[in-house]
Formats: C-alpha cells, sequence, structure tokens
C-alpha cells in the first residue's frame, strides 16, 4: 500500500515534495517493523535527503527523520551511530 501511494506521489508531487518523503517514510516504518533495517535505513535517509532539501536543515520534519535514522540505528546495536543521529536532530 505505501508502495503505490509512493508512485502516486512522485507521478503527481514529483521527488522533491515534503509529501513524498512522508511516503519514504511510511515505508521506512514498514520495513523496520519487519526487521528489514538497511532497507528502513534508505527509506529514511531518502526521505532526510528531500526535507534537507526543500525544507531545510532547522525544519523540526527534518529533525524527526534524523530521529527515524537514530531509531534504526539503535534497533541494529549500532549505539554510536544512534547517538549520533540523535543529536543531530537536537
Amino acid at each position: 500500500m505505501h508502495g503505490k501511494a509512493l508512485q502516486i506521489r512522485l507521478a503527481t508531487l514529483g521527488e522533491l515534495h515534503p509529501d513524498t518523503a512522508s511516503s519514504y517514510n511510511n515505508m521506512g516504518d514498514t520495513y523496520h517493523s519487519k526487521g528489514k533495517y538497511d532497507i528502513a535505513l534508505q527509506m529514511y535517509e531518502k526521505a532526510l535527503q528531500i526535507k534537507q532539501a526543500t525544507l531545510g536543515e532547522l525544519h523540526p520534519d527534518t529533525a524527526y527523520d534524523l530521529y527515524l535514522i537514530g531509531v534504526t540505528y539503535y534497533s541494529m546495536s549500532e549505539h554510536s551511530k544512534a547517538l549520533q543521529m540523535h543529536e543531530k536532530a537536537l
């Protein structure tokens, strides 16, 4: 379902739109919940790139994406990377 939403948003809004980034986050959440952390990271990182480009580094939504990446690293037992992402989110 999230994959279809992403396709629609890409077709109608384009790659560089915050709503497209939200679709990448939703897919990341799904992969994270399935324990597919590597794929979740790819989705979250793509969302982060879009939000940095469209909303800027200091926007709360950009910080939230850094948080999601940190949570994923934590789930992978990569605690130093998790801490680094969470510190960036502050």
